[in-house]
């Protein structure tokens, strides 16, 4: 039975389920892209809303901002804050070349994500800019 009669079988018409399209996950990191992907976003989440940057980063890596003087090391002590503590089922996580994401590549296949405005603009001037004041209305 050809895989379109399949899937015209199983799923009826208000279905939520689609087909997937072509490339099929072909291994157990192919499947575990989405809980890698949350999980670096949400490390990402506490980085750019943290209170102080800088205080957040030499907390979670146990380093000290001196030591990274250039944007290509700024990016990467980002990259370490992003994938601690994440199972990255054999996926590769690097700085993309513009330096404002993370590249997150496995068998060919590339995703990148973004680091957002704060972290961005910390890699690229490495002064961390303090988590906007929230705004009191009177």
């Amino acid at each position: 039975m050809s895989q379109h009669l399949l899937n015209a079988i199983f799923l009826d018409a208000g279905s939520a389920v689609v087909p997937m399209s072509n490339p099929h996950p072909h291994s157990v990191a192919d499947l575990a892209l989405a809980p890698v992907l949350i999980n670096l976003e949400r490390n990402l989440a506490r980085l750019r809303d943290s209170d102080n940057l800088e205080y957040e980063l030499a907390l979670r890596l146990n380093d000290d901002n001196n030591w990274y003087h250039s944007a290509t090391e700024r990016a990467q002590r980002v990259q370490r804050g992003a994938t601690q503590e994440v199972d990255l089922h054999g996926w590769l996580v690097s700085p993309t070349a513009d330096r404002h994401g993370l590249a997150v590549e496995h068998g060919g296949y590339k995703v990148s994500i973004m680091l957002g405005k704060r972290l961005a603009d910390y890699v690229e001037h490495g002064t961390p800019a303090q988590s906007p004041a929230p705004s009191v209305t009177g």
